[in-house]
C-alpha cells in the first residue's frame, strides 16, 4: 500500500515536472516563420510615397497594402514612436503611438500595412505614414497610429530578414533615400571627434556632429538626447558609417540606430582640409614640399586668358595660383566652378613674387563639386591693389573709374596700361583669348578681374563682360545656347567635355548624367541607359514613374553684376525601340518638384504632351530623332541673380539597356 502510494506520488511529480519543463520552453519559443500571414502587398513604398504632396495631408481611401522590412526602431531611443521600413524601391517612416516598439518590430522583421484609413504627411519634407488629429479642423496635426489600432493596420510577418545598406557617397545624397538604410561609400572622420553624440544634461537636446569625407564633403550625424548612446564620445580616426537617411527641410540628417553602426579603425585620419589663408602662411621664403592636404576653392580664372595649365582659385579672402604644367588642358574648369584637390607632393613656391603651387598633371581634379558659385569682388583702387598685392593676388577685385592709356595700340592683345587717379597697372591679354582683337574701351570704365604678382603686377580679365562703361548703361544681351555634344564619345564618362561658347553676362555649365550609365552609348549624342522601367513592347499602358535620382543636368548662371531672364528650352530627343517612352524637365527654382510647362509642334504626331507636362512617344516604333520638344519657363525664371539647374528625366523604358538620347538642347534668354 505504501509502495503503491509512493509510485503514485512519484508519477505525479514526474508529470508535473514535464509540464513545467515544456511550459517554460513554450514561453521562450521563437515565433514560427514557416507560416507567414496571408497578406499580399499591392503597392510599393515608392508608389505610396508618390501619392504625397509636400506640405499637405493625403487620406488613403483605397485598399492599399505595402510591405517592408524593419530597418530602424526605438530600441536605442534615437527614434521616438517610429519605425522605418524599407522595400526594394524606397523606405518610409511609420509613426506609432506606442513605446518599446522594438519588442514587436525588431530589425529584420517583415510587416504588412493596410493603408486604407491612414494618412500620408511630412515633417519638414520627411514623408511619414500615420494618422491625423482633426479636432481642430483648421489646424490638423500629424499623429501616430493609436495603440489600440496598431494591430488593425499592421500585420507582423516573419523575422530574420536582412536589408543590405545602399552604398552612397555624401555628394550623392538625395530625397529618394529617405528612411532607408545606407552605408557611406567613402571613409569619413568626425570633425567633432571626442565630443558626446548627444546632450546628457537634463535638457536632453538633440546634437548634430559633423563628419567629412576625403573630398571635403560634409554631413551631420543627428542624435537625440534621449538616445542610450548620447553620452558616448565620437571616435577619432577614420571609418565607415551605416545609418538611416533622414531629411529636415533641404538638409540631410543621418541617424544611427546605435554605435554598432560606426566602424572606425582609430588609425590616422583623412587628409587635412586647409584654407588658402593658412596655406599661404606656410611659405617662408623657400620652396615648401606639401604634405597630405586638401585644398578647396572657387575658380576665378578662365583658361582662354590664363597662363597655359594654370587655374586661379579663391577661398574666402585668399587666392592662389595652381600650375599643372603648360601642356595640361584645364579648359573644362570655368569661373564659378568649386573644386577640391589633394596637393600632396606639390611645391608651394614663389613664381616671380607670386605664390603658386606646382603640381603634376594627374593632380588636376577629375570633376567639379559644384558650378555657378559666385565670388563677390572686393572694390579697390589701383593704389590699394598694387600696395597690397601680396594679400590681394589671385582674388577677384573690382576697380572703378579707370581708363586705358591707349599707348600700345587699340586692341586688348598684349600689355595695355590702365590708370586711375591713384596709380597705373598692366592689363595682360593672351593673343589666343577670344577677345584679344576687340577694340579697347574709350573713356572711363569699371573693371573686374584678378591680379598676378609675377615680376610686375599684372591684371587679368576673363571676358569682355568684366568691363563696363560708366558713361553707357549696361545693355541687354539676348542669347541662345546650343548644346550639340560634339565631343561626347563612348569613353568620355558622364560629363559632356564639349567646349562651351562664351556669352556676355552668362556662366554656362556642361551637361552631366546622374544615376544612369557610365558612358554615352553613342558618339556626338548624350545617350545613356539605366532609366526607370514601366513599358512593355505590346502595350501603351505605362506604369513607371520618374526616378528623382536619375537625370541629365545642366547649370546656367548670371555673371556678377548681371540678371538673367530665361525664356524657353528647346531640345531634340531620340530613343531605341526599348528606350524611354516618356521624359520631363524640372528646375531647381522649385527644388525639382514639378514638371515644367511643355509643348510640341502640332505637326509632330510621333509625340504628345500629357496633363502632367511629361512628353510621351505615341508608339514604340518611333526611333528617329524627335524635334521640337519645347519648355516655356515663365516669370519664375526672370530677374535671376543665382544659378539655375535644369534636369531632364527619362522614364518608362522597356529594358535596362533602353536609352534616352539628347541630340541638341538650346536655352533661350537674355542678360540685363
Amino acid at each position: 500500500m505504501k509502495q503503491h502510494y509512493f509510485l503514485k506520488t512519484l508519477g505525479f511529480i514526474l508529470m508535473l515536472s514535464l509540464l513545467l519543463i515544456f511550459g517554460c520552453k513554450r514561453k521562450v519559443e521563437e515565433p514560427n516563420n514557416s507560416n507567414p500571414p496571408i497578406v499580399i502587398a499591392n503597392k510599393t513604398i515608392k508608389a505610396l510615397k508618390a501619392m504625397h504632396v509636400m506640405g499637405k495631408y493625403q487620406h488613403i481611401l483605397k485598399d492599399i497594402i505595402i510591405t517592408g522590412i524593419v530597418v530602424a526602431n526605438d530600441k536605442s531611443g534615437n527614434f521616438y514612436k517610429t519605425i522605418c521600413i524599407q522595400d526594394s524601391t524606397a523606405g518610409i517612416s511609420v509613426k506609432l503611438e506606442a513605446n518599446n516598439l522594438y519588442a514587436q518590430y525588431p530589425i529584420g522583421r517583415q510587416i504588412f500595412i493596410r493603408c486604407k484609413g491612414l494618412w500620408l504627411g511630412d515633417y519638414e519634407k520627411l514623408i511619414q505614414l500615420g494618422t491625423i488629429d482633426q479636432s481642430k479642423p483648421n489646424n490638423p496635426s500629424f499623429n501616430g497610429i493609436p495603440l489600440l489600432l496598431i494591430d488593425t493596420f499592421i500585420v507582423k510577418g516573419s523575422l530574420g530578414h536582412r536589408i543590405l545598406p545602399r552604398q552612397v557617397s555624401i555628394k550623392d545624397f538625395h530625397d529618394s533615400l529617405q528612411s532607408t538604410l545606407i552605408q557611406l561609400k567613402d571613409s569619413v572622420q568626425f570633425v567633432d571627434a571626442g565630443l558626446s553624440y548627444g546632450d546628457t544634461t537634463a535638457a536632453k537636446k538633440s546634437f548634430s556632429r559633423s563628419i567629412v569625407d576625403g573630398l571635403g564633403n560634409k554631413a551631420a550625424i543627428y542624435t537625440s538626447g534621449y538616445a542610450s548612446f548620447a553620452g558616448i564620445k565620437t571616435p577619432s580616426g577614420i571609418g565607415i558609417i551605416t545609418c538611416i537617411y533622414y531629411t529636415f527641410k533641404n538638409t540631410s540628417e543621418l541617424l544611427l540606430r546605435d554605435t554598432s553602426d560606426v566602424h572606425f579603425t582609430g588609425i590616422k585620419g583623412l587628409p587635412t582640409i586647409i584654407n588658402l589663408t593658412s596655406l599661404r602662411e606656410m611659405y617662408h621664403g623657400s620652396n615648401r614640399l606639401l604634405s597630405d592636404l586638401l585644398v578647396k576653392g572657387v575658380v576665378i580664372s578662365n583658361a582662354f586668358n590664363a597662363e597655359p595649365g594654370t587655374i586661379a582659385i579663391q577661398d574666402g579672402k585668399s587666392g592662389i595660383d595652381l600650375s599643372f604644367g603648360i601642356t595640361t588642358d584645364v579648359s573644362r574648369f570655368i569661373e564659378g566652378d568649386s573644386i577640391i584637390l589633394n596637393v600632396k607632393g606639390g611645391n608651394l613656391t614663389s613664381n616671380g613674387g607670386m605664390l603658386q603651387i606646382k603640381l603634376p598633371p594627374d593632380a588636376l581634379p577629375p570633376s567639379v563639386i559644384a558650378r555657378g558659385k559666385i565670388i563677390k569682388p572686393r572694390e579697390v583702387s589701383l593704389f590699394e591693389l598694387t600696395h597690397n598685392i601680396s594679400t590681394l593676388e589671385n582674388t577677384l577685385v573690382k576697380i572703378s573709374n579707370v581708363q586705358f592709356e591707349l599707348t600700345n595700340g587699340t586692341i586688348y592683345s598684349g600689355n595695355q596700361k590702365l590708370k586711375d587717379a591713384t596709380a597705373s597697372i598692366i592689363l595682360n591679354t593672351a593673343a589666343s583669348a577670344p577677345f584679344a582683337t576687340a577694340t579697347l574701351e574709350k573713356g572711363t570704365i569699371n573693371i573686374i578681374g584678378y591680379a598676378k604678382n609675377s615680376t610686375e603686377v599684372q591684371f587679368k580679365i576673363r571676358r569682355l563682360s568684366d568691363i563696363s562703361s560708366i558713361t553707357a548703361p549696361m545693355t541687354e544681351t539676348k542669347f541662345t545656347t546650343d548644346y550639340r555634344f560634339e565631343k561626347v564619345t563612348t569613353t568620355t564618362g558622364t560629363a559632356d567635355p564639349t567646349k562651351l561658347p562664351i556669352i556676355k553676362g552668362v556662366l554656362l555649365g556642361n551637361f552631366k548624367a546622374e544615376g544612369v550609365g557610365v558612358n554615352s552609348l553613342s558618339k556626338g549624342k548624350f545617350s545613356f541607359k539605366g532609366w526607370p522601367l514601366g513599358a512593355k513592347s505590346s502595350s501603351n499602358n505605362l506604369k513607371g514613374k520618374i526616378d528623382l535620382a536619375k537625370y541629365y543636368e545642366v547649370t546656367i548662371a548670371p555673371e556678377p553684376g548681371y540678371l538673367l531672364d530665361l525664356n524657353s528650352i528647346t531640345f531634340n530627343v531620340q530613343r531605341a525601340s526599348t528606350g524611354v517612352r516618356q521624359w520631363a524637365v524640372r528646375s531647381s527654382i522649385d527644388d525639382f518638384e514639378k514638371n515644367l510647362s511643355a509643348a510640341i509642334p502640332s505637326a509632330n504626331q510621333s509625340m504628345k504632351v500629357n496633363k502632367d507636362y511629361s512628353f510621351q512617344i505615341t508608339s514604340r516604333k518611333y526611333v528617329e530623332v524627335q524635334e521640337g520638344c519645347n519648355i516655356e519657363l515663365g516669370a519664375s525664371h526672370t530677374n535671376l541673380n543665382r544659378e539655375v539647374k535644369f534636369r531632364f528625366y527619362g522614364m518608362n523604358a522597356e529594358t535596362n539597356k533602353g536609352n534616352f538620347s539628347l541630340n541638341k538642347v538650346s536655352i533661350i534668354g537674355r542678360t540685363h
